[in-house]
């Protein structure tokens, strides 16, 4: 039966009729990206086309140009689904000839059969074409707040190069404000650090500008200091004790300073903390822990606690007031063991007790003394061996202090009993201006400087070509 229907020319003409219908059927279903068929001719779309420009980019800078169109391609269908599944068209704008100026062209394709006939979407572009210019800029460094650990501060960050040259049209150029190199990936740094950062160039409104910087990259140093001053404490007594009995003979901590942290705007005015201390319901000796006031504008204060000793004595009583009221007490009957004591002793022991009363305001009275041309030392400096040091400002190196405090304490002072200071550490070469602080001061004493601050250059030493060498 089979062999006589494949031995049939009809039944063989029908058969591949029906096979060729299957196929044409499955071709059209599998083929979805042909969006239209009329009359034998295929349309379909290209999507995210990339376009290219082609300028004197030596010399010449553009704007404008698209980044991408879409290319409607229509023709035979092959060639049409061959361009859609392998494609090479390129869409392009050709700016070889064009003059400086904002001008609208036409965007081209190329790399497309003959055959095939392409629409671009957009049509044309609406590009400007200047002369190319280069200007060098200084690179100003911006740190993120992550960076610098608490408590500590960066110093003035160099770059290098110093410059870099940044090309781009005239009017581009004109609209840059700031050159930064931002520090972004360290975190937490708490000494000197170098690192690489990106330049990037913002206008006024820090909207970054497509420019061609050259280097796009640079060096970055950053020094890190501990920021902060150190500064006597000052304990006031607050109140009196509530017992008449009890009087208070002094208030003392074993923590006579502590650190203020603080920009130094802040601790250049900023020479002593006061702490008052409530005495109201002081009764006997007693060590109290107490919390240390941060400054206005400083973030904090090491160590924030420190432990007070309140010391206590007993007022004496007037012993001779005491006999009177004893002897009133009694009947108007002389007991014949009992003497009168004389008018003239009372007097006596009245003046006494007048004079040690001015005694004791004389040693409690404040007062203050001046000392002049108190040398000013420079610690702290590392590998001081290798660098010279000279004051600027003062010039003498020295300066005048004025101490406050009980008067029989300041009448005790000599000049040997504190010391000036300018601590440099982490400095290098250059002139550098240091907070001066007073060392070895008890903390019930204040002082005023003449000046707070001293201008010192640092200059590292050369090594002296005619020392002759050791073997």
């Amino acid at each position: 039966m089979m062999d006589r229907i494949l031995t049939n020319k009809w039944s063989v003409r029908i058969i591949s009729l029906i096979f060729a219908a299957i196929l044409f059927t499955s071709v059209t279903a599998t083929s979805t990206s042909v969006t239209n068929v009329t009359d034998g001719v295929y349309v379909d779309v290209i999507n995210n086309v990339p376009v290219e420009v082609y300028y004197d980019k030596d010399n010449m800078n553009v704007a404008g140009v698209p980044d991408t169109v879409d290319v409607t391609i229509s023709g035979p269908k092959g060639l049409v689904q061959l361009a859609k599944t392998q494609p090479n068209i390129i869409a392009y704008i050709d700016l070889t000839n064009a003059k400086a100026g904002t001008q609208s062209v036409k965007i081209k394709v190329k790399n497309l059969s003959d055959r095939l006939k392409a629409t671009v979407n957009p049509p044309t572009a609406k590009v400007t074409l200047a002369e190319k210019m280069t200007k060098k800029y200084s690179v100003d460094v911006e740190l993120n707040k992550s960076v610098i650990a608490d408590g500590y501060q960066a110093g003035t960050a160099k770059t290098d190069p110093k410059k870099v040259s940044i090309t781009a049209s005239k009017e581009i150029l004109d609209q840059i404000a700031y050159v930064k190199a931002t520090v972004s990936d360290e975190k937490d740094q708490k000494s000197d650090f170098t690192t690489k950062a990106t330049i990037s160039a913002f206008d006024s409104n820090l909207n970054k500008l497509d420019v061609e910087i050259d280097p796009g990259e640079v060096e970055v140093d950053v020094p890190v200091s501990k920021i902060g001053k150190t500064v006597p404490l000052r304990f006031q007594q607050s109140g009196n004790p509530a017992d008449k009995t009890v009087t208070i003979t002094s208030i003392t901590s074993d923590d006579e300073k502590v650190t203020v942290i603080a920009p130094e705007s802040v601790t250049d005015k900023i020479e002593q903390i006061t702490i008052p201390i409530d005495v109201t319901q002081t009764t006997a000796d007693k060590t109290i822990e107490v919390s240390v006031p941060v400054p206005t504008g400083a973030t904090s204060v090491t160590p924030a606690t420190v432990k007070v000793k309140i010391t206590t004595g007993k007022k004496q009583s007037d012993q001779s007031s005491n006999g009177a009221s004893e002897g009133n007490g009694q009947t108007s009957e002389e007991s014949p063991d009992v003497t009168t004591p004389d008018t003239g002793t009372d007097t006596e022991t009245d003046k006494d007790n007048e004079e040690d009363k001015a005694d004791t305001e004389d040693t409690t009275k404040q007062s203050s003394t001046e000392f002049t041309d108190i040398p000013i030392s420079i610690i702290g400096l590392v590998n001081s061996e290798s660098f010279n040091t000279a004051f600027i400002d003062p010039a003498s190196g020295k300066v005048n202090i004025t101490i406050s405090g009980q008067k029989k304490e300041v009448d005790a002072l000599g000049r040997n009993d504190f010391n000036v200071v300018a601590v440099m550490s982490n400095l290098q070469d250059g002139t550098h201006t240091i907070p001066l602080a007073v060392h070895g001061l008890a903390s019930n004493f204040t002082f005023t400087l003449s000046q707070s601050k001293a201008e010192i250059q640092v200059t590292k030493k050369v090594a002296d070509a005619s020392a002759p060498v050791l073997n």
